[in-house]
């Protein structure tokens, strides 16, 4: 392996384990690569889900796949049965390594994934669903906590067929 080649990845199922580790790598997330795209109030409103009691829900609702490696959880992304990508969130340090791509492939090639796929994406990770196919549907203004923040929904038709 050359020393550019990023860390082998394994994506396995999201356990009850994780939880703490993913909840540490959603804040993160939001706190580090979130600036350039939100207002200080909009990152820490948004941040804070991380410390609810529904965030064991967020992950463990969906079906959601963790990416590691030698040092542990890297990042998740999670589906819904109706076809809705409700997560996806890369450790900062392995930001645009191709962790999120693998990750979204892989929800994407599930055989049990409805024709229709959507998302409503951030800033951040816009740019990633287009390249897989999403196309903007329409951009809302949400409230978190008295701060607003812009997301996009954006959908997929024929599901994982066709990457």
């Amino acid at each position: 392996m050359d020393s550019d080649d990023p860390p082998t990845l394994v994506l396995r199922e999201a356990r009850e384990s994780d939880v703490p580790d993913l909840a540490r790598i959603y804040a993160a997330s939001i706190r580090e690569l979130g600036p350039e795209y939100y207002s200080p109030e909009g990152i820490e409103a948004w941040a804070a889900s991380a410390e609810e009691t529904r965030f064991r829900d967020f992950v463990l609702g969906p079906h959601t796949l963790v990416a590691e490696d030698a040092s542990g959880p890297v990042g998740f992304a999670g589906m819904e049965k109706t076809g809705r990508i409700a997560s996806l969130f890369v450790r900062p340090d392995r930001a645009r390594q191709g962790v999120g791509s693998q990750l979204l492939e892989a929800l994407l090639r599930r055989p049990e994934a409805p024709t229709r796929l959507w998302t409503q994406a951030s800033e951040l990770s816009r740019p990633l669903f287009e390249k897989f196919g999403f196309t903007l549907v329409e951009t809302e203004v949400v409230e978190r906590r008295g701060a607003e923040l812009v997301r996009y929904v954006m959908e997929r038709r024929g599901g994982g067929r066709g990457l």
